[in-house]
């Protein structure tokens, strides 16, 4: 239980004890702002040498999904940033694919000189940070039971994911980037030793202070870390172990301002140019220390919060990314948070070894009547390696989101073995398809939970069935919004679309052009019946029905 109103970005019920941390220092106050460039004119960089900004595996991976490089690859203008600094601004992080520049600074009055650049569209205020980061330690329930995965055992299983694992897929080859907020001893952590030695341990980045030991701030993120990939032979071992992984701090815990919605955006950025296949984050937004620039839940659509646009734009760039739904069950704010309201992603929710809702686990649906959390794994005594190498458990959709990630990471190293040309969206489908909820999708576990092993075979089947010339997009009714929502393939910018609903009675209720995809259209006004759902795009046309009900 959370002893504060004050929500914590890390998503994370801690039911072991805090202990207590002092520190000495002189306290300095920089101010963070988000400075949005208008263009990228006159860019240095250009769509026809990709190399100079990404990574040859982020090349590739846009290859095997098929996905173009266009202009929000494109780095921010160079240029910009040296004129914002010249005015004695320090540029603290970019976000390319938002096309701006979080800057730090101490003397908030230099940001009048910034307003004022021809190629500024607008400065927003989004938070301060007083003296150096400190990082409060944890302690953890502690457990000595060890059989096959040691203590992990249960919630493998519950996903149905030692199949995998018994077939050989147990992530090698899948680059996961994990954002949080520190990971402690990972260098050193005995359950890491192979992830080490291995070479698997691929690299770091620090958003929030880049002169950081990111091995000495917050404990999180390891813990998070173990569920994948730790390994104490005879007492636990993870989801993906032998997956690669690249560790990336965007959370600073202390306070809680909107810059790091920022800063996960320069995080999930890197991530894709240095080419991971999978991004998975067990951090969350809603509310913050400045109460103005809190989100309100009619925010929750996934076009609010730059850090919900990035993580979408993630994933129609090839990347599986994987949200923690957040631990607000019980609390007013009972929702989910930014950006587990993302669309095209997953939303992960907790549950108990039982299969029941952990009563901490947010709810959905997003404002807009999308199904979150889309899928559940264990968060209630979730097992895990403290940083003390030491098998034990703790709370939370931090801890449920990469346990299902490691899962992800099995199931897409499968599906690359049988598939030259993957797609996120049908990989997400095989799963959710699996879920014991799915013909009735629930508020709090949405799809229910997931059988990887179903989902194997969902995959084996999608490859199997032969290409035809027809849009194949998906139709939902969410009944708590009255909402349908469609949602056409990969996630893709419709071309030349448009919308038609008929009763069937053959009366045309709707007829509206499609310029985005999902399409969500609110139905309060249709009676319970049957309804033809007619899209048309480029010339190709398909028809489903759906039934709408009270």
């Amino acid at each position: 239980m959370e002893t504060t109103t004050k929500f914590k970005s890390i998503i994370v019920l801690f039911s072991f004890l805090m202990l207590g941390i002092s520190a000495s220092f002189h306290a300095q106050t920089n101010y963070y702002f988000y400075v949005q460039f208008a263009n990228k004119k006159n860019s240095p960089y250009s769509l026809s040498n990709p190399s100079a900004y990404l990574s040859a595996r982020a090349i590739a991976r846009r290859t095997t999904f098929s996905i173009p490089i266009d202009s929000t690859d494109l780095p921010v203008n160079p240029a910009y940033v040296s004129q914002i600094e010249n005015l004695g601004v320090h540029v603290h992080c970019a976000s390319k694919w938002m096309n701006g520049v979080t800057v730090k600074l101490t003397d908030s009055t230099k940001m009048s000189q910034v307003r004022t650049l021809p190629f500024v569209k607008f400065v927003q205020y989004t938070g301060l940070l007083v003296g150096p980061a400190l990082a409060p330690p944890v302690k953890v329930k502690q457990d000595q039971n060890a059989f096959n995965y040691g203590i992990a055992a249960g919630q493998i299983t519950q996903l149905n994911g030692t199949h995998l694992h018994d077939e050989g897929f147990r992530g090698k080859g899948i680059h996961v980037g994990v954002i949080d907020a520190g990971f402690t001893n990972v260098n050193v952590n005995t359950a890491f030793d192979s992830l080490r030695l291995q070479g698997r341990l691929l690299g770091t980045k620090d958003v929030v202070n880049p002169n950081s030991n990111i091995y000495s701030e917050d404990t999180h993120g390891a813990m998070v870390l173990s569920t994948m990939t730790g390994n104490l032979p005879g007492q636990y071992l993870g989801t993906a172990p032998d997956a690669s992984f690249w560790l990336i701090r965007t959370e600073y815990s202390p306070t809680e301002y909107k810059v790091e919605t920022d800063f996960w955006c320069s995080g999930i950025e890197f991530a894709d140019s240095v080419g991971v296949d999978i991004a998975t984050s067990s951090l969350g937004y809603y509310t913050f220390d400045d109460p103005t620039m809190s989100f309100s839940y009619a925010d929750m659509t996934g076009k609010v919060s730059r850090a919900s646009r990035a993580a979408t734009i993630a994933s129609k760039k090839g990347i599986v990314v994987l949200v923690a739904a957040g631990n607000e069950g019980q609390s007013t704010w009972h929702y989910i948070g930014s950006p587990a309201d993302a669309d095209g992603i997953i939303s992960v929710g907790a549950v108990t070894s039982t299969g029941v809702p952990s009563t901490f686990s947010s709810f959905g649906p997003s404002y807009d009547g999308r199904v979150k959390p889309e899928i559940c794994a264990t968060g209630t005594s979730s097992a895990l390696v403290n940083t003390s190498g030491t098998p034990s458990y703790g709370n939370g959709t931090s801890f449920a989101t990469p346990i299902m990630a490691g899962m992800m990471a099995c199931l897409l190293q499968k599906y690359k073995s049988i598939n030259p040309n993957p797609s996120v969206q049908s990989l997400l489908q095989s799963v959710f398809k699996t879920g014991n909820l799915f013909s009735s999708p629930t508020a709090q576990m949405g799809y229910g939970i997931p059988d990887f092993m179903a989902a194997e075979q969902n995959l084996f089947t999608l490859n199997s069935v032969p290409q035809t010339k027809t849009i194949n997009f998906e139709i939902s009714y969410n009944e708590v919004f009255k909402t349908l929502i469609i949602r056409l393939p990969n996630g893709n910018t419709p071309q030349n679309a448009s919308v038609k609903i008929y009763s069937v009675m053959g009366k045309m209720l709707v007829n509206q052009p499609v310029t985005d995809s999902p399409i969500v259209l609110r139905t309060f006004n249709f009676t319970p019946g049957i309804y033809a759902v007619c899209i048309t795009e480029n010339g190709k046309t398909e028809t489903r029905k759906i039934v709408i009900s009270r």
